[in-house]
């Protein structure tokens, strides 16, 4: 079994220095002293502050002159050399490693990883080793191409910073790692799937741990990751060992943006990954898709969340935020749909969001 070496002392003591303190606590002169074993007293000077090793016949020496027999002498000229040669090993691991995480900091934020994962070590070896022990990295320069082969969409009118969005989900990755699946994904169960979360997403009773539930009973793995600063996350739908994963952040804490986000990845899941798992979907926040694969699954979560066929029947107001709220919410009722939901959904069409809240719109 291998030896672990449990502790590496931050500075080798040199044996002159134990020599030294020997010395004065003597009363002893160095010129006296070195006058007395026969040594010019710039030798024993160089013995005293390191220039020198501490040699069997020197040791000797400080036998006969001190009384101390001459292998604690070289037993601590030889500790010395080993901390000394250990430490500067370190200190050429602890440099690469600073390198590499400064490399990574390009790329991803080293600071939030750390923050977010509990990594409090001095160490930069040690930090990194942490790193890559919960998040797997892979090399910078393959990690910045995983970055550009992302599937999401900057808004121009939203701050997005790539590189705290690739952080995030990093942290999204390592999180469902943790989370345990109980049943098979299969495709053709798509109807009873959405028909499920539509029932809980409307009713809003107990809703997260409801919709976990559901997804993990049919093999999807699901998790909420908090977002990072300057990443208008949503969601995040992506495989992970063949098993379909969806990731939201519960941005906005609001019943109808959770609802959307969770139907918007499970679209994802549906639509477009077929036989290759290696896409990765990263919704963010936009003032008009762009980018077809996103307005696919927006689509798919309006229709799962309201089916076409009873949007068609929904009333014809003026653009008036009082209506829409009141006849929006009573026809809701009527159909028993979440009134946020359905006000969600007109206020994205009309791009009209001025509603009064009445404390019901939070996930509940």
């Amino acid at each position: 079994m291998e030896t672990k070496n449990e502790f590496t002392p931050k500075k080798a003591i040199l044996p002159g220095s134990v020599l030294k303190l020997e010395l004065e606590d003597r009363g002893i002169k160095q010129k006296d002293f070195a006058r007395e074993i026969g040594l010019p007293a710039s030798n024993l000077n160089e013995y005293i502050h390191g220039k020198r090793s501490f040699t069997a016949d020197f040791s000797l020496k400080l036998e006969q002159a001190l009384k101390i027999p001459a292998n604690i002498w070289m037993n601590l000229q030889q500790n010395y050399d080993i901390t000394f040669a250990r430490k500067q090993r370190l200190d050429i691991e602890e440099q690469a490693a600073f390198n590499d995480l400064e490399e990574y900091d390009k790329i991803i934020s080293i600071k939030d990883l750390t923050k977010r994962l509990g990594i409090t070590s001095i160490s930069w070896k040690d930090i990194l080793d942490k790193l890559n022990l919960i998040l797997g990295l892979k090399p910078a320069a393959e990690l910045q191409v995983c970055a550009n082969a992302q599937f999401f969409k900057k808004s121009p009118n939203v701050i997005n910073d790539q590189r705290m969005i690739l952080t995030w989900t990093l942290l999204a990755k390592a999180e469902i790692k943790k989370v345990e699946v109980s049943g098979v994904f299969d495709i053709s169960q798509k109807k009873q799937i959405i028909n499920e979360l539509k029932s809980v997403l409307h009713e809003n009773v107990n809703t997260i741990n409801r919709v976990r539930d559901i997804l993990l009973k049919n093999g999807i793995k699901f998790c909420i990751v908090e977002k990072l600063d300057k990443t208008p996350i949503d969601g995040y739908s992506f495989y992970d060992d063949d098993i379909p994963c969806i990731v939201v952040t519960k941005r906005r804490d609001k019943i109808d943006n959770f609802a959307f986000a969770v139907m918007h990845e499970l679209g994802h899941l549906f639509l477009h990954f077929g036989e290759n798992r290696s896409f990765e979907f990263v919704t963010v926040e936009e003032d008009k898709r762009v980018d077809k694969y996103e307005s696919e699954a927006d689509k798919f979560a309006s229709d799962s969340l309201i089916p076409e066929i009873i949007w068609r029947k929904s009333p014809e107001v003026r653009l008036n935020p009082y209506q829409i709220q009141k006849k929006y919410s009573e026809w809701a009722d009527n159909f028993q749909l979440n009134k946020w939901i359905v006000l969600g959904r007109i206020g994205h069409e009309l791009n009209f969001w001025k509603f009064r809240e009445d404390g019901t719109r939070g996930i509940l």
